[in-house]
């Protein structure tokens, strides 16, 4: 352990001092990030921030203009393909939503459409959102093809009860600069979810920490961090049972005392409050489905600690 203060003609004090220097900033509180909120927002199922959406307020109060169900399933009258490249289609709403109910980027899932020639399934599976109005959504796919008719059938939504975990707003960045290294990691979340059930289901809610590692991007345009390699820290689940008929069920998790290391590889780190729903069934129909999913008192802090 470095010591001071150093003689002048002591060597081993000396070299000791400049590798303690050279490992990183040293103690508590160092290199801290966080973030704490209490006014309630719902949590928003995307794979793209922003993470919550504001609760509309007001009297009467004001109508969601994005729908925030963890599981939603609309159902669909006709799919058409624009002229232009084959990437996007056109999803019609067979009932008028009240306003656009979703936004660029939000993933969703085309089920039970039968489309025409020898693969009736061929509308079926994953999309993104490209724009959305009241009537219809645009979806766009990673690839061209070369689409089918429509024949009949379908809903788009998507489906967060499969084991997905989602991403909440409790998140925190932080670099560690050597081996010895730890990071500090509490945190906090009071949920509370709507669900429709049908017949006695018994299920979990998963609550944990995980981190990610963030590498320099070769995007063009992009000024933050590509991140991977998801590890999950620490999580704590919660049983939960229904019996048939609608109502709110909530919960409070507290991590105090989590730490991460050490022998962490030196690098850029980021840690997010998650959230994940554990049903029976990972496909519809559901013996139970979560509606909006709102936070209240949350928060996340992140320290590296030296030793």
């Amino acid at each position: 352990m470095a010591q001071y203060p150093i003689e002048v003609d002591d060597s081993e004090a000396i070299n000791e001092a400049i590798n303690y220097l050279l490992s990183g900033p040293s103690g508590l509180g160092q290199n801290f990030e966080g973030f704490s909120a209490y006014t309630p927002a719902y949590i928003r199922p995307s794979s793209r921030q922003p993470w919550s959406l504001p609760i509309e307020v007001g009297d009467p109060p004001t109508a969601q203009p994005l729908n925030p169900s963890i599981f939603l399933s609309i159902p669909i009258n006709n799919i058409t393909v624009p002229t232009n490249p084959g990437r996007q289609i056109v999803l019609t709403f067979t009932t008028p939503e009240a306003t656009a109910i979703f936004e660029y980027g939000d993933r969703l899932q085309i089920a039970g459409v039968v489309a025409a020639g020898v693969d009736p399934d061929f509308f079926n599976g994953g999309y993104t959102v490209f724009s959305c109005t009241t009537t219809d959504v645009t979806l766009f796919t990673s690839g061209t093809f070369t689409w089918p008719a429509y024949v009949s059938g379908g809903t788009v939504g998507r489906n967060y009860l499969d084991g997905t975990r989602m991403d909440t707003e409790c998140n925190a960045r932080v670099t560690v600069a050597g081996a010895t290294d730890q990071v500090f990691v509490s945190a906090q979340l009071d949920l509370a979810w709507e669900y429709d059930c049908v017949t006695d289901t018994d299920y979990a809610v998963v609550v944990a920490i995980t981190r990610l590692r963030g590498f320099p991007t070769d995007t063009p345009g992009s000024d933050d961090y590509l991140f991977a390699d998801t590890v999950v820290v620490s999580e704590k689940s919660f049983a939960q049972s229904v019996t048939a008929g609608t109502g709110t069920q909530n919960l409070e998790a507290v991590f105090t005392t989590v730490l991460d290391g050490p022998n962490l590889n030196f690098g850029y780190y980021w840690y997010i409050l998650t959230v994940e729903f554990v049903m029976p069934e990972v496909e519809p129909p559901f013996s139970t489905t979560i509606g909006r999913a709102t936070t209240g008192l949350r928060s996340l802090t992140a320290q590296v600690i030296k030793q």
